[in-house]
């Protein structure tokens, strides 16, 4: 039986309404504009996140973000075909986090060891119950082992890849950092750090938290730079 994740309540069903009238597509003589329809969309990516900070993400189910937002699948099928073209929209969503707003830090931070030391801190999920994180995840999950053949999953990964290389990069140039390995190579060994352990977090291992992540983060990227990077959370 697919579960029914709706919250329950009057506030939370007349809520659950409100978004299902300004939800349900109309006939193609009213459909939505296109900025309408992308802030629908919206709505239903909020609604996706919110299941996924509640229940496990191996059983989530497009009728599972139907019954959060009071509308039929179908209703949800206009905006998203299923569950991969949501998740995949919603894993580029959240690469806002993971790569924009990560880029922004080098304007904030005026050494390179406290832009490495930020841009680490910022990509570890914040805890067992980060439902972007966990989004992300659910993402490359259902992606399975055809990354060759999506593209979209794939430009998370070699981003932020980039986005390490280059600041790598700035901090040798100035002199800041002793690469003992090509920055590529450390900017992959760190994302794929960043992934694995980040994954672990929330996958709720007891064994490993955020702070061991961090530690363990810290000091390869130590080790790879010849740098001691200031202390973060």
């Amino acid at each position: 039986m697919e579960k029914n994740y709706a919250p329950g309540g009057a506030d939370a069903q007349q809520e659950r309404q409100n978004r299902s009238d300004r939800l349900s597509p109309r006939s193609s003589a009213s459909m939505a504009r296109p900025n309408r329809q992308q802030e629908r969309r919206n709505e239903i990516l909020d609604a996706a996140i919110a299941v996924i900070e509640r229940h496990d993400l191996a059983s989530l189910k497009l009728t599972d973000v139907a019954a959060e937002l009071g509308l039929t699948t179908n209703a949800l099928r206009y905006y998203f075909k299923d569950m991969t073209d949501l998740l995949s929209e919603l894993a580029m969503r959240s690469d806002v986090r993971f790569y924009d707003e990560r880029l922004q830090i080098g304007n904030r931070t005026e050494t390179p060891a406290a832009r490495l030391a930020l841009t680490i801190a910022a990509g570890l999920p914040s805890g067992p119950e980060d439902a972007e994180w966990r989004a992300i995840w659910r993402a490359v999950l259902a992606a399975g082992f055809e990354l060759d053949q999506r593209r979209d999953v794939q430009a998370i990964y070699h981003r932020q890849v980039g986005l390490y290389t280059d600041l790598l990069t700035a901090g040798s140039d100035t002199g800041a950092f002793q690469l003992n390995s090509p920055a590529r190579d450390i900017a992959m060994t760190l994302m794929a750090m960043e992934d694995y352990l980040g994954y672990r977090i929330v996958a709720r291992d007891p064994g490993l938290d955020r702070a061991t992540a961090l530690h363990l983060m810290r000091e390869y990227a130590r080790l790879a730079t010849g740098a001691t990077l200031p202390d973060t959370r």
